[in-house]
């Protein structure tokens, strides 16, 4: 029997693509999963009822919002950060300015909330596990449309860290996972064959990570009790190409 038996996972953007897989993957291992979602409702209760967990409507930017969710939640033992704003989806007519607040406030501050609010109860429980979805974006030079989401999950390191140190007197856990090209069906269906061949060439084990292997890396971070404050970096060798 898993030791994550009848624990609570909160999986933030927990409706479709990797989010989808990591709450598979703790309902595997015997967890009540809470699928968060912003904008997917049918999607999130499609998967929560298919794992039997709860589907539960927030949008993490916003404070008074997550506290609700919290409060509903009851005891949450493992957070997993994964929701964000695709970088690829910015309106037209948006402003450079607006779009900046926009990625910032899920990406980044929504992850602080939850964060924040999910250390509190850890902290009265002497244990739990934080998760926070990276990207390899986080170490490579962006490029203008993605800037605001490199700096977004650079930051979330520094983060991190930051709930790293709060909660090791707790037994709490804080560590980020760096995925690279995950082979979403969103991702996929956005790629011709050229430009998923140009992707594959930037990357040594020429190929992408399916949603199930990072999901599976995001347990394996919050299975270890000994690990606190670390980057887990999981793209196939991009990083090793100067």
């Amino acid at each position: 029997m898993s030791e994550f038996q009848g624990k609570t996972v909160l999986v933030t953007g927990g409706s479709r693509g990797l989010g989808e897989a990591v709450c598979r993957r703790f309902a595997a291992e015997g967890c009540r999963v809470i699928v968060n979602y912003a904008h997917g409702r049918e999607a999130a209760e499609r998967v929560a009822s298919q794992i039997g967990g709860e589907a539960y409507g927030c949008d993490i930017a916003d404070e008074h919002a997550v506290e609700a969710m919290f409060d509903a939640a009851g005891q949450v033992d493992i957070l997993v950060n994964n929701a964000r704003i695709d970088p690829y989806k910015r309106t037209a007519g948006m402003s450079d300015g607006d779009w900046w607040d926009a990625v910032m406030a899920v990406n980044l501050k929504g992850s602080y909330l939850c964060g924040k609010f999910a250390l509190e109860r850890m902290k009265a429980a002497n244990w739990g596990r934080m998760v926070h979805i990276s990207s390899v974006w986080a170490y490579w030079p962006a490029n203008e449309r993605m800037l605001s989401y490199a700096a977004a999950k650079s930051a979330m390191h520094a983060l991190s860290r930051g709930f790293a140190s709060q909660g090791a007197p707790y037994g709490v856990t804080s560590n980020v996972l760096a995925p690279g090209l995950i082979l979403t069906d969103l991702l996929t269906s956005r790629l011709t064959p050229e430009m998923l061949e140009k992707e594959l060439n930037g990357i040594p084990l020429r190929r992408g990570a399916t949603p199930d292997e990072v999901a599976d890396s995001v347990f394996r971070v919050a299975e270890s009790g000994f690990m606190t404050g670390e980057i887990v970096n999981l793209n196939g060798g991009a990083c090793l190409l100067p």
